[in-house]
């Protein structure tokens, strides 16, 4: 019974207080509960409202380094694909050059005035001083030293050994070879230069020796290479390569051939075809 009369007393307070003595013409409105606590409440719901602005702007704050950060790598996305594109239109200009030029090789043919025979690869020992080839030597025709080794797809270097058993071949890429060639569109003679990579050089041209250049235009990517005949080791217009990266003085040149897949190959012997 005491519980339920305080448990009365305790509600009519509060009912009270909430209530009447909150009416605008209650003289006693001035003690009503919500009067009481606004002086505590105000400052905590104050409080409470800048702690909200903080965690707001710092979440501004955090959103902006986290959108700035995604847009650099999102900028550094689109330069590195913008490279890519410049490189895949180089590459298609190049190749658009170069099925353009050899319309003109299509009918490429072995010089008439040598014989030729075919042989087996039997290794290439590639190294980074040396690049020849060992291939098996015809047992009823004699090949010389220089003589021309080629494929279906270009020059691929010139005899330096030649046994009863065997062919030492240096390729067009040994660092000891020197190839004069000429560029196909301009007719420009120059020097493609072994390094013992699958890249060679293009050397000594003539427009840069000569004080009038007499040649339409410089080399550009994508020129065709042949032989030029002068020296006299290696046979006119043969198909070498082509010019893939100029850059200031240095011309990067790619063979044609590849030369670790081979496994036949051409001589052409000095002798007159009959």
């Amino acid at each position: 019974m005491r519980r339920i009369i305080v448990l009365f007393c305790t509600a009519a307070v509060l009912y009270l207080s909430v209530s009447y003595w909150y009416l605008p013409n209650s003289p006693y409105s001035h003690y009503a509960l919500q009067n009481i606590s606004s002086s505590l409440i105000y400052p905590i719901g104050t409080a409470n409202r800048l702690i909200q602005n903080i965690s707001q702007n710092f979440d501004n704050v955090k959103y902006w380094f986290l959108s700035r950060s995604q847009l650099n790598e999102h900028l550094k996305k689109l330069e590195t694909l913008e490279d890519e594109l410049q490189q895949t239109k180089l590459e298609l200009n190049t190749s658009k050059k170069i099925i353009g030029q050899l319309q003109s090789l299509t009918n490429f043919s072995f010089p008439h005035q040598f014989n030729r025979v075919t042989v087996r690869v039997l290794g290439s020992p590639i190294g980074f001083y040396d690049a020849q080839l060992i291939a098996t030597s015809p047992g009823n025709i004699t090949v010389k030293k220089d003589d021309t080794a080629v494929s279906e797809k270009g020059l691929v270097g010139r005899v330096v050994e030649s046994s009863n058993r065997i062919l030492r071949i240096m390729l067009i890429t040994d660092m000891a070879s020197r190839v004069p060639v000429k560029i196909l569109e301009t007719g420009e003679n120059a020097i493609a230069i072994g390094n013992g990579t699958s890249i060679m050089s293009l050397e000594h041209l003539q427009s840069r020796e000569i004080i009038t250049n007499c040649y339409k235009r410089l080399p550009e990517v994508g020129d065709i290479l042949v032989t030029s005949g002068v020296g006299g080791v290696f046979p006119p217009d043969i198909m070498v390569g082509s010019i893939i990266a100029i850059k200031e003085e240095d011309i990067s040149v790619k063979p044609f051939v590849t030369f670790h897949t081979l496994e036949m190959i051409s001589i052409l012997y000095d002798h007159l075809a009959p």
